[in-house]
């Protein structure tokens, strides 16, 4: 019964010389097949940060920072000549301005610590092959580094 084994390389030698490997162990070059894949890593849009409740969205910080400011705020305009409401209001605003920097200094730190140019695109390699041969092919995978390696029966196919 015929299976497909599926192994998830990295654009490299190693992924020509699996290749090599399998078809000097008797694989035909019309039972490989290589699916490059694009690279879909970018960076998440506004909308993206502030309503999937990533834990890092736009105004997180705005928002904890403000809300401690505030709050300090009330509790202290009871001493204070305009009393609780508009120190609380003045907390807010100040607490959300100064949580709203904090966090675009930090999101650029991490975005020029982390550029989006080191991901790279993978290759998925596709072999299909008799069972009598899985174990030989995924060995081969193996030896040439595949980052992972799959099987899909033929049944399931």
């Amino acid at each position: 019964m015929p299976l497909h084994i599926i192994a998830a390389f990295e654009p490299s030698d190693d992924l020509e010389m699996a290749i090599l490997a399998l078809e000097r162990d008797g694989i035909q070059k019309h039972q490989i097949a290589a699916v490059p894949m694009e690279s879909t890593a970018a960076k998440p849009s506004l909308q993206h940060s502030i309503y999937r409740g990533s834990g890092n969205g736009a105004f997180d910080a705005a928002a904890v920072i403000g809300t401690i400011c505030s709050v300090l705020g009330a509790s202290f305009g009871f001493d204070l000549k305009w009393g609780p409401v508009l120190w609380g209001l003045i907390g807010l605003g100040i607490g959300a301005l100064i949580g709203y920097m904090l966090n675009k200094l930090f999101a650029n730190r991490y975005n020029e610590a982390t550029p989006s140019s080191s991901v790279k695109a993978s290759v998925i390699l596709i072999v299909r092959c008799q069972e009598s041969e899985s174990r030989k092919v995924s060995g081969i995978l193996r030896q040439f580094s595949a980052i992972s390696i799959g099987t899909l029966n033929g049944r399931e196919a």
